[in-house]
C-alpha cells in the first residue's frame, strides 16, 4: 500500500478550505493526466494516450463531485486554492516517475492512478487523525473513503489491462522480486542491482568512446548506485548496444534498465505484507528513482 513518507505540511482551518483543496488536487491530477495523454500521442502510444484521456474525464468528474459536496455542506462551490505549496508533494511523485518512463503500458498508466488515489487516501486520512475540527475530520473521512472507492474502481480496470497485455507479456524481462523475508530481498536485490550495473556500465563505455563524456559520467553514477553484489552477465542488449552510432538509442535503453529495476522495487512493496521488507523495497525504490531522474534529465536534453 502507498504510504506518505513525510508528513504533510499543510493547515486546513475549515471545511471550505478543506474542500478547495481536494478540488485542486484532482484538477491538477487532471491536468497532469492530459499532458501525459498529449505527450503518449507524439510517440504515437495511442493505446496509453487514450488511458490517460479516460483518466481526465474521471477527473473532472471527481471534481464535480466535491463541488457537489460542497454546495451540500456549505451553500457554496469550494474556494479556489490560492496557495499551491498547500498540495500534499509526495502525490505528484508517481507523475513524475510517468513523464520520464520510457515502458508507459495502459496496465502501468493505471497503475499511476490507483498510486494516486492511495497517496490521496495516506493524505486525507492522516487529516482525519491530526484535526481538531470534528467538520473537517468529517469531511476528510468522506473524501478518504472516496478516494478508496476511485482506487478500487481502477484497480478492476488495471485488471483487465492486464489480461489485455497478457499475450505480450512472455517477452517482457523485467526483473522480478519475490523476497518474504530481508535476508531474501537482500539476496535478490543484489542480484538484480548487479545485472543493471553491468548493463549501465556497457552503455557508459559506449558513449564514452562516442565522446559522450557528460552523458557517460551520468551513466556510469547509476551503475555505481546500483548495489553489486557480485559480478552478473549483463543482457544480451548490451552487446547489441555497444555498435548503437548516436547516444539516443543508448539512453533509451539505459533508462529502461533503470525502470524496469525501480518498477521491481515498486511491484513488491505493493506485495509484500512483510513490514521490514516494506520498508527495504521502498528505500531502494527511492535510490533507483534518483538514477531515473539523472538519465531522463539526459534525454530531455538530447531533445
Amino acid at each position: 500500500m502507498k504510504r506518505l513518507n513525510e508528513e504533510p505540511n499543510v493547515q486546513l482551518r475549515d471545511v471550505p478550505q478543506l474542500l478547495g483543496l481536494a478540488a485542486a488536487m484532482e484538477e491538477t491530477t487532471a491536468q497532469r493526466y492530459q499532458k501525459l495523454a498529449a505527450r503518449m500521442e507524439r510517440l504515437n502510444e495511442r493505446e496509453v494516450a487514450g488511458t490517460f484521456s479516460a483518466l481526465v474525464e474521471e477527473q473532472r468528474d471527481h471534481v464535480e463531485e466535491i463541488a457537489r459536496r460542497s454546495i451540500e455542506l456549505t451553500g457554496a462551490a469550494p474556494p479556489a486554492l490560492t496557495d499551491p505549496r498547500g498540495l500534499p508533494f509526495e502525490i505528484a511523485r508517481s507523475w513524475d516517475e510517468a513523464e520520464a518512463s520510457a515502458l508507459l503500458t495502459p496496465y502501468r498508466a493505471l497503475g499511476i492512478a490507483v498510486d494516486n488515489e492511495m497517496l490521496a487516501f495516506a493524505f486525507f486520512s492522516y487529516l482525519v487523525a491530526q484535526s481538531k475540527d470534528e467538520g473537517v475530520r468529517a469531511t476528510a473521512e468522506w473524501l478518504a473513503g472516496k478516494a478508496l472507492d476511485h482506487a478500487a474502481i481502477l484497480r478492476e480496470e488495471r485488471r483487465r489491462a492486464y489480461r489485455r497485455e497478457g499475450a505480450g507479456r512472455a517477452g517482457d524481462v523485467r526483473p522480478a522480486l519475490d523476497a518474504s523475508s530481508l535476508p531474501e530481498f537482500v539476496r535478490q536485490s543484489r542480484r538484480l542491482e548487479s545485472r543493471a550495473a553491468a548493463f549501465h556500465r556497457s552503455i557508459a563505455s559506449r558513449l564514452a568512446a562516442l565522446d559522450e563524456d557528460a552523458s557517460s559520467k551520468t551513466v556510469a553514477e547509476v551503475a555505481e548506485r546500483e548495489r553489486a553484489g557480485g559480478p552478473e552477465a549483463a543482457d544480451v542488449k548490451a552487446a547489441e548496444l555497444v555498435q548503437a552510432a548516436k547516444p539516443l538509442p543508448l539512453l533509451r535503453a539505459a533508462l529502461a534498465e533503470a525502470e524496469r529495476l525501480h518498477q521491481a522495487y515498486l511491484d513488491l512493496a505493493d506485495r509484500t505484507r512483510d513490514e521490514q521488507v516494506l520498508a527495504a523495497a521502498q528505500k531502494a525504490a527511492d535510490r533507483s528513482l534518483q538514477s531515473l531522474a539523472a538519465i531522463a534529465a539526459l534525454l530531455q536534453a538530447f531533445g
